[in-house]
């Protein structure tokens, strides 16, 4: 009997993985198709792709996957402007779709939110076709026009009748064609054109899309191409306004403006003064794991590591917890240790550094060691300071992070020096060990 109740159990399990697996299968009929297909997530208003698919002879192609989460998935090409097609996903799903170039059917046992989602699919394909596949279409305005007067129109009643039992799907279906209509009507307007109209020749829905508190929530960021719409947004809704603060009242959250900002800004800041600028500005909009990541990786690419150039800044624990950063020091010559308790040359260098913090003592300098220690090793790091009796500043990097992606640190130990204001004096110098190290500290304490 135990064992039939644990047999019964094992099985009950298996049959809820696999109810909760997605099965998506398809046929490209496009003759020119492309080498594979993608499956795609949407998160905060970026696509990723999570599988990939290469179509048979005769174009069929599947996915199969368990979803991290409930909403919007694409199908198509792994570039935002490629054809793309959403899918909605709960888990338990199996159905196909055909794909024929900028159109899909979707077929087999629909979800009733895949019912809807494909009548909204049908409903917007002239717009949509016309508007974000611009460079495939010859539209101009005198004809976009009427076609979007036309969603616009049966919009209404198709709101009202996204009402299934499912909340989230009726929250997020309502976005997309509340926020995909405008989408598709500003994108019309900021792409190349052999024709474009004058301010009297715009419809009556362009006087409607701008209103107060207009993205209140995140929702927006679970659509498809949102991380687009909200540049378009904003952009249309500021006019010539070229102030970015400015602008971004258009926002509702920062996380919409951290995402605006790192799509329309972030990415083409070209010097690391100007990224400096920007992090002043704008940083504290970049509050989530993936924002901070996504600052950090941008100011690494453009840090030169020359001499007189502006530090970049790195701020660590110390042996209490507390935060110590690079640019406390300002008014002293810093010089900075990159080492580990594992590194055999960075012990090695321990007696001549104790004997060059002595032979500097009482003067302006700061000795800052930066420990790339693992954070299993932390303990050690603490002992090992306590039974050298090592001096100076000891904070705690938690393995290669920031400030070895900064300073393009790929072997330790490293010494880096720093001048009074904040400015590189070198980020190879001289080890403690060789007597340049201690002539150019006094050099620049002079």
């Amino acid at each position: 009997m135990k064992k039939t109740l644990v047999l019964f159990f094992a099985l009950l399990s298996v049959n809820i993985v696999i109810a909760q697996s997605v099965m998506i299968s398809g046929k490209v009929l496009t003759e020119k198709r492309a080498a594979d297909l993608s499956l795609l997530t949407i998160i905060d208003g970026n696509t990723f792709v999570i599988a990939t698919a290469v179509p048979s002879a005769d174009g069929s192609f599947g996915f199969y996957f368990k979803p991290d989460y409930e909403g919007f998935y694409m199908i198509g090409g792994s570039k935002d402007m490629d054809v793309q097609f959403p899918v909605y996903i709960k888990g338990g799903e199996n159905f196909s779709v055909v794909i024929k170039d900028k159109t899909i059917s979707y077929e087999g046992k629909l979800t009733q939110e895949n019912k809807i989602l494909a009548s909204w699919v049908a409903m917007s394909q002239v717009v949509r076709e016309k508007s974000h596949y611009w460079m495939g279409s010859m539209s101009i305005y005198k004809d976009f026009f009427p076609e979007l007067e036309a969603l616009v129109a049966k919009n209404q009643a198709f709101l009202a009748g996204i009402n299934t039992k499912n909340t989230l799907f009726n929250e997020l279906m309502k976005s997309y064609v509340i926020f995909g209509t405008e989408y598709y009507a500003i994108n019309f307007l900021r792409v190349p054109r052999t024709s474009h109209p004058d301010k009297s020749d715009l419809v009556s829905f362009y006087s409607t899309i701008v209103t107060p508190n207009h993205l209140p929530d995140d929702k927006v960021l679970q659509i498809p191409h949102s991380k687009r719409y909200l540049s378009m947004y904003v952009d249309y809704a500021s006019g010539s306004e070229k102030d970015v603060e400015k602008k971004l009242v258009h926002l509702g959250t920062d996380k919409q403006k951290a995402e605006y900002l790192s799509y329309s800004n972030l990415s083409r800041l070209k010097s690391y003064d100007l990224y400096l600028d920007f992090v002043e500005k704008f940083g504290r909009y970049f509050a989530t794991p993936a924002h901070k990541k996504l600052l950090e990786e941008t100011g690494a690419k453009l840090y030169e590591t020359r001499s007189g150039g502006v530090a970049a800044n790195f701020t660590y624990p110390d042996v209490n917890g507390k935060n110590v950063s690079l640019s406390d020091f300002k008014g002293k010559v810093v010089l900075v240790d990159v080492w580990a308790t594992w590194c055999g040359p960075c012990k090695q260098q321990i007696p001549s550094m104790k004997k060059l913090e002595e032979e500097l003592h009482g003067m302006d300098v700061v000795i800052l060691s930066v420990s790339v220690d693992e954070e299993k090793d932390k303990e050690k790091w603490k002992q090992m300071i306590i039974d050298e009796k090592l001096g100076g500043v000891h904070i705690f990097a938690s393995g290669w992070s920031k400030i070895c992606k900064d300073y393009k640190i790929t072997g330790i130990p490293r010494f880096m020096l720093f001048d009074k204001n904040g400015n590189v004096i070198s980020t190879d110098a001289p080890r403690p060990s060789d007597p340049e190290l201690k002539t150019l500290i006094m050099k620049y304490l002079k």
